[in-house]
């Protein structure tokens, strides 16, 4: 085990996957129930968020090659990572994050922050460059 009690597996899975409790919420969520396709409204009545962001979650695993559309509707969705290194690795979260659930939380917090500061900083730049641009600036 690493920084904060989580092996480099489950770090280097999270770094990759993961960038919000409500992503990781959804991805244990359909990796404990394969047995059913899920929609975006069944994520988002079963772990009480709201169906448009339930969806966007459910793209980003899928573009993240952890869920498949199922063939039954576009909208369903079930776990079946491209790799089989990223099913091991999101079973060990799954277990990790059921025994050392605020070292995983926080390990998600203490690392996007780089990359927001670096959205804002951009959205601020272009904010500037617009309305220096426009005559109004």
């Amino acid at each position: 085990m690493t920084d904060a009690g989580l092996s480099s597996r489950v770090q280097r899975f999270i770094t990759t996957h993961i960038d919000s409790i409500e992503k990781l919420e959804v991805l244990l969520l359909l990796r404990a129930r394969t047995d059913q396709a899920w929609t975006a409204s069944a994520v988002a009545l079963e772990l009480r968020i709201t169906e448009a962001s339930a969806a966007r979650r459910l793209a980003e695993l899928k573009t993240g090659g952890l869920l498949l559309q199922d063939g039954v509707g576009a909208d369903a969705y079930r776990f079946s990572p491209e790799r089989s290194d990223d099913a091991q690795s999101a079973t060990e979260l799954a277990t990790t994050y059921a025994a050392r659930r605020v070292s995983v939380i926080s390990f998600i917090f203490s690392r996007p922050m780089d990359r927001v500061r670096g959205f804002a900083d951009a959205f601020v730049l272009k904010q500037d460059k617009d309305k220096g641009g426009n005559g109004h600036g």
